[in-house]
C-alpha cells in the first residue's frame, strides 16, 4: 500500500527534511566522535546528544498524534470491492 502524498505541502516537506537531517545527525555524530574525528568534551557531547534525541522524540510523537487526528477527522474512504458469492 502506497502512502497518500496528495496533501503534502511545503511545510510538511520541510518538516520531514528537518527530521531526516536530525536523525542523520544522531546516527553520524556518535560514530564521528568514536573515531576521534571530532574531539569534544564528553559531558558536553552527552548533554547535546541527549537533548537532540529528546527533541526528536517529542517532534516524532507530536507528528504521529497529528497524523492520527487528521486521519480520524477525514471522511472514510470506500473499501475495496468485495466479490459477491452467488
Amino acid at each position: 500500500m502506497t502512502p497518500d502524498l496528495e496533501g503534502v505541502g511545503l511545510g510538511s516537506a520541510l518538516a520531514a527534511l528537518l527530521v531526516a537531517a536530525a536523525a542523520l545527525g544522531l546516527a553520524v555524530l556518535p560514530a564521528a566522535i568514536a573515531l576521534h574525528v571530532l574531539t569534544l568534551p564528553a559531558g558536553w557531547v552527552g548533554a547535546v546528544l541527549g537533548s537532540l534525541g529528546a527533541a526528536l522524540f517529542g517532534v516524532k510523537l507530536f507528528a504521529m498524534g497529528w497524523a492520527m487526528g487528521t486521519r480520524l477527522s477525514r471522511h472514510p474512504r470506500a473499501g475495496a470491492a468485495v466479490a459477491c458469492a452467488d
